[in-house]
């Protein structure tokens, strides 16, 4: 079978980079668990695999995939993405798609839920502190930025210096459509902490763009000085998982043999800190999920944004005692009850000053009237004599 166009080509039509390299690496990881052999080049590996079976017996692959040495092992999500990037090719340049009936069939051998199989660590701030302590200025400012601006991995690393405006209070962070997982922009926060990691790392950054050239083996990687973090993302997650281990939070899953604890978690931390103090609909559209009606309605003003974000910055920052996280809060809620008095009282201060002024008003008018009144009463003259009158 001769296919309408290689893998190379095909991912080609595809605009954005992380999607064509998922899709290769789902094709690559197909092939090698229905074949039984490494596949060092996609369009060669297709190609073959093409040759030597049919429709009806690539088919049949599809339908017993998960039959097949050592798929069973994979995470079921992982089992449906290689899946579904080998159908898709399959279905776009050969026209070969399983009937109703054969996908019925395979869905009764799908896990039920897929989901992921590891189990993550129960975050806290003192976990973070920890592994901050082991980490240096580059390390420390990505994970800070996870931590108090919701940003993912790919996110972080493609910040450009444009992107971030330290002039603000706080810390405008704009994330681009292109960089942003469900392809649509939006702008987020960091905290002051994160604020002033971030301007330490850009004191060593040059040292270590140079330190990373020295070391690497390849020439392809492009050290673009557009990005603030112009490294690849297996070496920054390297870099925080050797932090990890040295904390003490290196522990694997023993059923999957992945991190309890990575990168995505200081994601999760945000969420989950962030919605305990500010409106949820903020929380969500800072880490750019689309909430529930919330593309429609939740059109805060830029202003309105930030002073909600500054609500959940105390709960955002890591190196501060516990108890300073408390009172800082109670703090807040205190000069918030205060603020609300002061606002009721100056209203009642204004209604008072315009019954005033029509008490004052009033009383002018009846004064007026008073001496209009006055003034139309008949004076009376001096006592007239009769002249003709005899003593």
């Amino acid at each position: 079978m001769i296919p309408a166009m290689l893998p190379s080509e095909y991912l080609g039509y595809y605009a954005r980079e992380s999607t064509r390299m998922s899709l290769q690496n789902s094709l690559r990881r197909y092939i090698t668990y229905v074949t039984g052999e490494e596949c060092t080049d996609v369009d060669a590996s297709w190609s073959n695999y093409l040759n030597e079976r049919d429709a009806a017996a690539i088919a049949s692959d599809l339908m017993n995939f998960y039959r097949f040495p050592g798929v069973s092992d994979l995470a079921p999500l992982t089992v449906i993405t290689y899946l579904s990037g080998a159908e898709g090719y399959l279905r776009d340049t050969c026209e070969i798609s399983l009937t109703p009936l054969q996908k019925r069939l395979r869905r009764k051998r799908t896990p039920e839920r897929p989901r992921p199989l590891t189990q993550d660590a129960e975050p806290s701030r003192e976990m973070w502190q920890a592994v901050l302590r082991h980490c240096d200025e580059r390390t420390s400012a990505e994970l800070l930025i996870a931590l108090s601006g919701g940003l993912r991995i790919g996110e972080t690393l493609k910040l450009q210096h444009a992107d971030v405006d330290m002039t603000k209070v706080p810390t405008e962070v704009h994330i681009s459509a292109k960089n942003s997982k469900n392809g649509l922009a939006r702008t987020t926060y960091i905290s002051r902490e994160a604020t002033e990691a971030l301007k330490s790392y850009y004191l060593v950054r040059d040292a270590h763009i140079a330190l990373a050239k020295c070391k690497s083996f390849s020439s392809k990687h492009d050290y673009n000085t557009d990005l603030i973090f112009p490294f690849a993302k297996s070496g920054e997650l390297g870099k925080l998982r050797a932090a990890l281990m040295k904390a003490g939070y290196g522990d694997l899953d023993p059923a999957t043999g992945r991190g309890k604890v990575h990168f995505h978690l200081a994601r999760k931390w945000f969420l989950t800190t962030a919605k305990s103090v500010a409106h949820p609909e903020y929380v969500e559209a800072w880490a750019g999920h689309e909430g529930y009606l919330a593309s429609a309605y939740h059109r805060p003003t830029s202003k309105q944004d930030r002073e909600e974000y500054l609500k959940a910055e105390v709960a955002l920052t890591i190196n501060v005692p516990e108890d300073y996280q408390q009172i800082k809060l109670d703090q807040s809620a205190e000069l918030d009850e205060l603020r609300k008095n002061n606002e009721r009282l100056t209203s009642m201060l204004h209604i008072l000053q315009s019954q005033l002024e029509t008490m004052q008003m009033q009383q002018k008018e009846l004064m007026v009237a008073h001496r209009m009144g006055e003034s139309s009463l008949p004076r009376s003259g001096a006592c007239e004599t009769n002249d003709d009158e005899s003593d």
